[in-house]
């Protein structure tokens, strides 16, 4: 279930927000991981580039969702870019915050949540990483069309 606006700002009540324009890029490829970023409003769309070609959509999300945590849990370089659709607003949580919340509870059991959730986000980044190899996209492709729109049923649903 996913949280509301109303939970994040409890959440993380002194945390900035920043307003994206549309088309404004508002996570980069490649970029690493400062912060995580939470929609209170508008609608981004999370692109990838394959290969060199245009980018691919692998999901569009709205308010009360999040972007950036796999590469806060992994401390890899961001997956994916992401870009508003419209005006967008969102709560940026520095990764240092993000990470001191992972499995504050006390003791073994803090520590064990916080190691759950990293591992289940490698593995996560590591079966998008092969998705393409399973599904023969990376053989010699018949048309540009045919590959954007395997790719675009591969990876749909998936935000990074």
């Amino acid at each position: 279930m996913k949280l509301g606006v109303a939970e994040w700002k409890r959440i993380f009540p002194r945390e900035k927000k920043r307003i994206f324009r549309k088309g404004e890029i508002m996570v980069v490829e490649g970029g690493l991981a400062r912060e995580l970023l939470v929609i209170l409003s508008g609608k981004a769309r999370v692109e990838k580039r394959i290969r060199g070609r245009d980018p691919l959509v692998l999901a569009r999300l709205g308010a009360g969702e999040i972007l950036g945590e796999l590469s806060i849990l992994t401390g890899r370089r961001r997956s994916a870019s992401v870009v508003a659709e419209g005006v967008v607003t969102a709560l940026i949580v520095p990764a240092g915050k993000v990470k001191s919340l992972l499995g504050s509870g006390g003791g073994v059991r803090g520590k064990f949540q916080r190691q759950l959730m990293e591992s289940l986000a490698r593995r996560l980044v590591r079966l998008l990483e092969q998705l393409p190899m399973y599904q023969g996209v990376w053989r010699e492709p018949r048309t540009a069309a045919g590959v954007r729109s395997a790719l675009e049923k591969m990876y749909a649903g998936w935000a990074v």
